[in-house]
């Protein structure tokens, strides 16, 4: 895996010579805050006669030195990279070379749509990038599969703009759809030609284009998940529980195939969890500005924990695969309730996972932060902040979860067994989010079991992660991302 990772702003805009302005200067600062280590504006013309103007912002993460971006290659292809690169299909990575380098190397080799797809689809990792291809004069631009990290874009007929995060009034930017690579090739005279989606090959028909108006290629991008409709495995079983038993759950472990399938989803969600924790540097936040050499005896991974089941396994896998004596913080946030009080659900539900969790690790420093925000500081912080990287989500539901996140992930508040105030400087925030979508969590599920059992069940389940990347993955990105972290 890479030890040299660079988390980037990414701010692109291409025009007409004629209409060359962008909105730089209104996002910029949101830009800076992301990547806090460089920043860096690049302005140049096209023989086409456009106005390109691109700035990235990098969070360097390890390494003797920090590519800066944009990237510009010897045959002047220009890349914007945020993202992780956990792996490559056919690449043995050197750890000496950043993401960043590597993927521009293996880009800088592709000479047609299909060998940037393929390049592209060798991906394992979270991304968002922007690709401007100098022999063909194409900008390419697209996110993950699952929408994991934040890219926005608006379009006109003589502009494209995108950028990871905008202020709110900048209404005319959208999240770009994670729906696969994305292309618009430039044209004599300052034009733009319309925007071409390639999408992942499992999409078929399910690809929205009402917003964007782009062109939809019959050249596809191959998806990382592999959608079966009807998997031998998850055939339905003959199993009749006993009545006169009121442990159900241990019933159905009782059983064989059920039992295996158990142990084969933990072991990829371990997996993925030891993914997460070992893709970074090992490094707290000031031992990072310090530049002292890893590993660091602090907490440089942190859980969103509502004690809730999602969370509460999230917890404990990451202390089963923290290197021994790492410390680990639970951040848990409650508003203040109208008498003043802060014992919302989660806080008490908090609690108690807490002390069935520790005693599990006793060999692991375990810490519950109790982050309780008065209203007039949430009244605050949604004003000046949050309301801006939620955007261009503006829900009830978008505004109470995005204000959890911030929050945690500044991660401030007061040791639950201690009462000693507590500033996580964990860099790594671990989310349990889209967990009830994949493992049907939500009453819409249970209905259609009742409805059209398992096959039903089975298609809603797929729709679910066919979609998944407009749950808001991107919107959590952007708030995570605000405190120089990463999610």
């Amino acid at each position: 895996d890479s030890l040299l990772q660079e988390m980037c702003g990414i701010f692109f805009c291409v025009c007409n010579l004629d209409n060359a302005t962008t909105d730089l200067a209104s996002c910029q600062d949101l830009l800076a805050r992301r990547g806090p280590d460089n920043l860096a504006i690049s302005t140049s013309n096209t023989s086409l006669e456009h106005s390109v103007t691109a700035c990235s912002s990098v969070l360097w993460l390890q390494g003797d030195s920090m590519t800066c971006q944009p990237l510009v290659d010897s045959m002047e292809n220009m890349l914007m990279w945020n993202g992780d690169i956990f792996s490559m299909t056919g690449v043995e990575k050197d750890t000496t070379e950043s993401d960043t380098s590597l993927l521009s190397r293996h880009l800088s080799q592709c000479q047609t749509p299909a060998q940037v797809l393929e390049c592209m689809a060798s991906i394992s990792g979270p991304w968002a990038m922007v690709y401007l291809q100098k022999s063909s004069n194409t900008l390419w631009f697209g996110r993950d599969f699952f929408g994991r990290q934040s890219l926005l874009i608006t379009k006109t007929a003589q502009s494209l703009s995108l950028s990871s995060c905008v202020m709110a009034d900048m209404t005319n930017y959208t999240e770009l759809p994670a729906s696969g690579m994305f292309s618009c090739t430039l044209s004599p005279g300052g034009m733009l030609n319309q925007v071409v989606l390639y999408p992942w090959d499992c999409m078929g028909d399910r690809v929205d284009n009402n917003i964007l108006q782009f062109t939809i290629s019959n050249l596809t991008i191959k998806c990382p998940v592999r959608l079966d409709l009807f998997n031998p495995s998850t055939a339905p079983l003959s199993f009749q529980p006993d009545s006169d038993q009121c442990d159900l759950f241990q019933q159905l472990l009782d059983q064989p195939d059920i039992s295996l399938m158990v142990d084969k989803f933990t072991d990829l969600l371990r997996k993925a969890v030891m993914t997460r924790i070992t893709n970074q540097p090992g490094l707290c936040k000031t031992c990072m500005a310090a530049k002292t050499s890893p590993p660091c005896v602090h907490c440089s991974v942190a859980v969103l924990f509502s004690g809730g089941l999602d969370s509460c396994v999230l917890a404990h896998l990451a202390a089963e695969q923290l290197p021994p004596g790492q410390p680990l913080h639970l951040l848990n946030v409650a508003f203040q309730q109208s008498g003043g009080g802060f014992d919302v659900p989660d806080r008490l539900t908090g609690i108690q996972a807490f002390k069935e969790l520790a005693p599990l690790h006793s060999d692991r420093p375990i810490s519950l932060v109790k982050v309780d925000i008065a209203l007039p500081e949430l009244q605050s912080a949604r004003s000046s902040h949050i309301k801006h990287l939620l955007h261009p989500l503006h829900t009830v539901l978008d505004d109470s979860i995005g204000c959890a996140i911030w929050f945690a992930a500044r991660g401030r508040g007061e040791d639950f067994v201690t009462g000693e105030q507590v500033e996580t400087p964990a860099r790594v925030l671990l989310l349990g989010m889209g967990i009830d979508e994949q493992l049907g969590g939500y009453s819409r599920h249970r209905t259609r079991f009742a409805r059209e059992g398992h096959e039903g069940l089975e298609e809603e389940l797929r729709m679910e992660l066919m979609r998944i990347s407009e749950r808001n993955l991107g919107r959590d990105n952007r708030i995570v991302r605000l405190g120089g972290g990463g999610v």
